[in-house]
């Protein structure tokens, strides 16, 4: 199993341990696995636990969804989770969180640092496990994720790595790592504990062993396969978390979001830290305390248990509560609206670095248009460049559109063509763009209406999980040949830059528009992440869409009659109500368009392939696309 670098050389491998030694306690949905990278290792590698989505226990989608308000469908998302100073992927937080994670349907991993627990040994004992070759071990883990090969072999999907949790000394590892990779982008980094100041940590050495440079450094007991082993540490493991520099961390990117959590009764690390944390990251940051909690979030000997938590070693394990809140911050919900809110703003311009231009530039209360929004200032895989602001709009239908928003439209977004995706006949039921003449009817689907009520009538799948939104937009997908290369040829043909911007939609502008504007981001370069995140935008761009809302929700009990012959089972195995249906027909969640993602790569291989073969456009053609659309 191995992932090849740009020279074909090997760059990483893994191998599931099939006879896991006894000390190790697996859960059903957990496998003991060594990853190891070619660069950096030289024995087995690290050491980790895959921990996988707990709803992957049920066979078929059906049971999935019946399940789902107790184990949530599996994600594109994995979580890697660190430990600190002597400890190893078990402690003190680690088995509780990922239990709680995999419920919500992560992806986990809780790995062994070189030298500790079931990892190979640091290497060069004399130097030991120094911050570096910490960065090198989440590197690995990183470049594991990011190979959808590897990550489709052992887990069964391609993954995103979301987020990286650590503990103590294993914060400062995470933040240089995300430091000292810039285009190693993580959306969320927690800081569980960590240190800010490395001279707190010498001033603590020097307290504990006033001797310890003299030496050369110091015995400690680090666990190690099982048992607890007395270790030298070498001078130069600790100085090199002493001499990282905290407020260098500043520099990481700023579309990550940072969540410190510390307990306000920690004995090793200052208070002071969460507030130089909360202070560098000024703007992205949330920052939680727990009452009671020491620094490995337990509570003190003698303390009232007035939570009525359970009990850790005879303490109260305040670990109950950093998992609640670890939970409730990477929720769908939550990582939505952090989403929504650092991206609402693009700040600079090619033109002029100081820019700042609004994502939705045309609010509900002025325009009464639902979900517009431009869908530039995205960061693209090409060396820097990044999606051109001004150019491309989405929306719902905007039929509704005000006078004077029609006017700004045209003024101040220079808006000089609207592609309607609708049927013919669905465009006029439903209203149409006031101006006609700045209108193309490219219908999608054949000219077949695709609104959510008549999607549903041909894919009671639907009306169940938006889960099966992926199948209905492949049958779009491939029934819209020539709409979207006709879309695709208008911007070819010079007709889209910021003095002539193009707006397309559909009823929602969810569906039809949700698989166009991923092919748009998708040939550009964006990352499926952040396409899926924008799609996901739509749940908040259609909050003031009444009309449909109601009109969906006015058909009532005839959801059940689309439901069709099996009405009466399906409704009493998915306990479903008309509002649940008509909720769900309405949802753009994340994993709807990951996995249409998958599905179109599975089809076409790659969308550079799908714009050769199926819109037969040349690789030329592609180039110039991305040079009109990038900056």
């Amino acid at each position: 199993m191995v992932l090849l670098d740009e020279i074909g050389m090997e760059k990483v491998t893994y191998e599931v341990v099939k006879d896991v030694p006894s000390y190790i306690r697996l859960e059903a949905n957990e496998q003991l696995v060594y990853f190891k990278h070619g660069k950096y290792h030289t024995a087995k590698g690290i050491a980790g636990i895959l921990c996988s989505p707990k709803s992957l226990q049920f066979d078929t989608f059906s049971e999935k969804v019946q399940n789902q308000h107790q184990f949530e469908l599996p994600q594109h998302r994995l979580a890697l989770l660190l430990h600190g100073h002597s400890s190893n992927k078990n402690y003190p937080y680690q088995p509780m969180m990922a239990s709680r994670l995999t419920e919500m349907g992560f992806f986990v991993i809780r790995m062994d640092f070189r030298g500790l627990g079931d990892s190979e040994d640091n290497r060069d004992r004399d130097v030991g496990r120094t911050i570096s070759q910490d960065v090198e071990d989440i590197d690995t883990i990183y470049e594991f994720v990011s190979s959808p090969r590897l990550c489709k072999e052992l887990c069964g999907f391609t993954l995103t790595l979301d987020t990286i949790m650590a503990h103590s000394r294993g914060v400062v590892s995470m933040f240089e790592f995300a430091r000292s990779n810039p285009d190693k982008y993580i959306p969320n980094l927690i800081n569980l504990a960590g240190r800010f100041d490395g001279q707190g940590l010498l001033r603590k050495r020097l307290k504990d062993c006033a001797d310890w440079r003299q030496n050369g450094g110091y015995w400690c007991k680090f666990p190690r396969y099982g048992d607890h082993v007395k270790t030298w540490v070498p001078c130069s493991e600790t100085l090199s978390a002493v001499e990282v520099d905290a407020a260098a961390f500043k520099s990481i990117d700023k579309r990550t979001w940072v969540l410190s959590c510390y307990g306000v009764n920690d004995e090793v690390i200052p208070m002071d830290a969460a507030a130089n944390y909360a202070n560098t990251f000024s703007g992205r940051h949330t920052l939680r305390l727990i009452h009671g909690a020491n620094h490995n979030f337990l509570g003190l000997p003698n303390d009232r248990n007035e939570l009525n938590l359970p009990l850790r070693k005879g303490l109260v394990n305040y670990c109950c509560k950093l998992v609640d809140l670890v939970a409730e911050h990477l929720s769908r919900e939550s990582q939505l609206e952090r989403f929504y809110q650092m991206t609402s703003i693009v700040r600079g311009t090619s033109v002029n670095p100081s820019d700042v231009i609004a994502r939705w530039p045309l609010p509900y209360e002025f325009s009464k248009v639902s979900n517009f929004r431009d869908l530039g200032g995205y960061p693209t895989s090409f060396h820097g460049r990044r999606v051109k602001t001004g150019c491309v709009y989405r929306c719902a239908n905007p039929c509704d559109v005000t006078e004077d928003a029609l006017r700004y439209l045209k003024s101040n977004l220079h808006l000089k063509r609207v592609f309607d995706l609708r049927a013919t006949g669905e465009a006029a039921d439903n209203g149409l763009f006031p101006d006609n003449d700045m209108v193309q009817n490219i219908a999608c689907n054949q000219n077949a209406s695709v609104s959510p009520e008549v999607m549903a009538e041909h894919y009671h799948g639907l009306l169940i999980s938006s889960y099966s939104f992926p199948k209905a937009y492949m049958i779009v997908l491939k029934n819209s040949t020539n709409a979207i290369k006709t879309f695709f040829q208008y911007i070819l043909d010079g007709n889209c830059h910021q003095q002539s911007s193009l707006l397309f939609h559909c009823t929602a502008g969810k569906d039809r528009t949700g698989v166009l504007g991923m092919l748009l981001l998708s040939i550009l370069g964006v990352d499926n992440d952040t396409i899926a995140k924008e799609y996901e935008l739509t749940t908040i761009g259609l909050r003031t869409e009444i009309k449909l809302i109601k009109k969906l929700e006015a058909r009532g009990d005839l959801y059940y009659t689309m439901l069709g012959k099996e009405s009466e089972k399906l409704t009493r195995i998915y306990q479903l109500t008309p509002e649940k249906m008509a909720k769900t027909l309405m949802s753009s969640v994340y994993e709807a368009m990951r996995f249409f993602i998958d599905d179109f790569c599975a089809e076409f291989q790659s969308v550079e392939q799908y714009f050769v073969d199926i819109l037969e456009f040349t690789p030329h053609d592609i180039g110039r696309l991305r040079d009109i659309l990038l900056e």
